[in-house]
């Protein structure tokens, strides 16, 4: 590696650093920022700093050209609108949009490094796949680490950040006339497939699978537990056109635990009351999944029931709280019904009919209890896909590696 190369990659490598080592302080930072200000502030100040960037790239460009396309503007605006308005959408967890700016500009540095060495177009591309690698790295350590958690979501904002980066900074560079070679095809081969590898990793890492690696490594305890799994694997029922849930069980699964184990069941809800984060603490989703399903339905149903309280009656918000604490409870009476009735959790009559009235009775809901949970496919179709999609990538590199690589013709560098 050159001395050159070497400048080129210690900002990307310190950058990286510096979004590893800093996960185990993100959260109390948080809480000592929102005990003096509001949440919101944090997105306000990305949408700033986006909206800031957009502006000093489109000066650069004017600097850069003689005439100011308006092509050029509106591109780097349209970047910069859909950051703002992913912001926007993160609102309720304004700390999320930080991923924004951290990818953004290892995305900056990437290219930087990258440009060098990849003369074509492919640079933009190979930039983004090995931001999304760093970002899904970022998720297994915030998997391990205490009091921080895996997101497949965090995944998301990571590589669409990346994503963006590149798009932003194609506009902004001069076109590159270099034609792509084989030999950025291959790079871009193997960066596709270790992504794809890694996130087959992650997706066949359940909390069955961790269990059985937890003698070998005590440290992994509590991702066994399934508390914070990064991968399971569930089923979506429906209990009729409008409501739906979630569920490590299928219909018959549960209808056999609410049947045997109604009794024991209740007792244990009910012992739950004024300690629902010790029965987390202490009832697994891997090992009861049917007792803790139904404790934390209970949670959702009294949380909504106790905050519609809080708002003006007839309101929208009263409203919207009303028909989840009504259709959580549909929920439990349909799937839980045997431990609900024998517990101190189920509502009497008249409760049941003033939630009833208070609702909305077209609204389509979706319970948010196991929302992490993948029922959209198998896990072994989505590791057959995952698992074609790698041989695939590898293949190509195989076939274009049959090929010589025509290296650029000393011109074309030169444009």
């Amino acid at each position: 590696m050159t001395r050159s190369v070497l400048y080129r990659w210690l900002p990307v490598l310190l950058w990286v650093a510096v979004i590893y080592t800093t996960i185990p302080f993100v959260r109390r930072l948080r809480e000592l920022f929102v005990a003096r200000w509001p949440a919101e502030l944090i997105g306000y100040a990305v949408m700033a700093v986006v909206v800031a960037g957009a502006g000093a790239a489109i000066v650069a460009l004017r600097r850069r050209k003689n005439r100011l396309h308006f092509a050029d503007v509106a591109w780097l605006l349209g970047v910069a609108a859909v950051l703002v308005v992913w912001t926007h959408h993160l609102m309720g967890q304004p700390e999320e949009a930080i991923h924004f700016l951290e990818y953004g500009v290892l995305g900056a540095l990437l290219y930087r490094a990258l440009r060098t060495q990849i003369p074509d177009a492919t640079v933009f591309i190979a930039a983004a796949l090995i931001g999304a690698m760093v970002g899904t790295v970022d998720e297994i350590i915030q998997w391990v680490v205490p009091d921080r958690f895996w997101d497949f979501r965090d995944i998301v904002l990571n590589g669409g950040a990346g994503v963006l980066a590149q798009v932003a900074i194609w506009r902004l560079v001069p076109k590159l006339k270099v034609p792509v070679g084989r030999r950025s095809l291959r790079l871009l081969c193997r960066l596709a497939a270790a992504q794809v590898l890694l996130l087959t990793l992650c997706l066949a890492a359940t909390p069955q699978r961790i269990a059985r690696l937890v003698p070998h490594l005590p440290g992994l305890a509590t991702a066994a537990s399934g508390t914070d799994a990064i991968c399971e694997y569930g089923h979506r029922h429906a209990l009729d056109d409008l409501t739906e849930y979630r569920s490590r069980l299928d219909l018959a699964e549960l209808a056999k635990a609410d049947a045997v184990r109604a009794a024991e069941v209740a007792a244990l809800l009910d012992r739950s009351r004024g300690a629902y984060h010790d029965f987390l603490r202490d009832v697994s989703p891997v090992v009861d999944p049917f007792a803790y399903e139904a404790r934390v339905h209970l949670f959702a149903r009294d949380r909504n029931l106790a905050e519609a309280r809080q708002q003006a009656p007839g309101s929208d918000a009263h409203r919207e709280r009303m028909t989840t604490a009504f259709r959580e409870n549909l929920i439990l009476e349909r799937a839980f019904g045997a431990t609900l009735a024998r517990s101190s959790f189920a509502w009497r009559p008249r409760m049941r009919r003033q939630a009833a009235e208070a609702r909305d009775p077209d609204l389509h809901f979706v319970s948010r209890v196991g929302a992490h949970l993948i029922t959209a496919i198998s896990e072994s179709a989505l590791r057959a896909l995952m698992l074609t999609l790698l041989a695939a990538f590898l293949v190509c590199d195989l076939r274009l590696a049959r090929r010589p690589v025509t290296p650029p013709r000393p011109e074309q560098l030169r444009e």
